[in-house]
């Protein structure tokens, strides 16, 4: 196996799982910017009351799949790539 090869996977298992935890481990993830936003002193939004009012909750659900699938897509398709 090449380097190159090794490092697109390695890219693609570090996108996988850095759009997983995006769409579905998002209270973490938000609980983590917003602590990096107050150390910088950056403004907070507000958290809706509820995910159904949350415009945000959405837009983390659709970017996180795709970042996710992009992950997914590039460790297959390299690897299937490199064995063919």
């Amino acid at each position: 196996m090449s380097t190159q090869l090794i490092l697109a996977d390695l890219a693609g298992i570090i996108l996988a799982f850095a759009g997983f935890n995006l769409a579905f481990r998002q209270k973490a993830v938000r609980g983590r910017l917003d602590a990096w936003s107050v150390r910088r002193g950056l403004p907070v939004l507000k958290q809706a009351v509820s995910d159904a009012d949350d415009p945000v909750h959405y837009a983390l659900i659709i970017s996180g799949t795709m970042v996710m699938a992009f992950g997914i897509i590039l460790f297959g398709f390299t690897t299937m790539f490199a064995l063919a």
